[in-house]
């Protein structure tokens, strides 16, 4: 992502650039996103041709003020953040629902490693506002609920998020 992108990205959801790149810019990275630019997959009902190319993605989100899917939303977030000095890391993620895990790779998050590891997500309609710690495994307080970050049983180093305990 270029500097003109980098300023309209920002100017898109009315943040300023977080000087130095450190938890508190995240944090209102986050929310700043998360109030401007909705979850939508509008698209994959209407037929329209779906890509995760940077470009088609900024075109999308920033330039026809559209919303987008995890894949598109994180995507684009994590190429912002990584303009502005952030080390993030793409996380391949599954919801779960109706008492069962959704299938591989149904969703994506970001890990962004600053003093901690964190967990940022701007493109999963419910999820927490703030970064969450992920080495936490305590409760934590966020303006949209309590979360908490568990390990999967019998998981290989899988994690879950609970929500307010569910």
């Amino acid at each position: 992502m270029d500097e003109s992108q980098v300023v309209r990205y920002l100017d898109r959801f009315g943040a300023g650039r977080p000087v130095p790149p450190d938890v508190h810019g995240l944090r209102s990275l986050q929310l700043a996103h998360l109030k401007a630019v909705p979850f939508e997959n509008l698209s994959i009902h209407l037929g329209e041709p779906i890509s995760l190319d940077p470009d088609a993605l900024f075109a999308k989100l920033v330039d026809r003020r559209r919303g987008g899917f995890c894949y598109e939303q994180n995507g684009l977030f994590a190429a912002l953040l990584t303009a502005l000095g952030y080390r993030v890391t793409l996380l391949a993620a599954r919801v779960f629902g109706g008492g069962r895990l959704g299938p591989l790779f149904d969703h994506l998050a970001l890990r962004v490693d600053l003093d901690e590891p964190w967990l940022v997500d701007v493109g999963f309609g419910e999820f927490a506002d703030e970064p969450l710690r992920l080495d936490e495994r305590g409760e934590q307080k966020d303006p949209a609920g309590v979360f908490q970050i568990v390990p999967v049983p019998g998981g290989l180093g899988d994690l879950d998020v609970l929500h307010n305990g569910e």
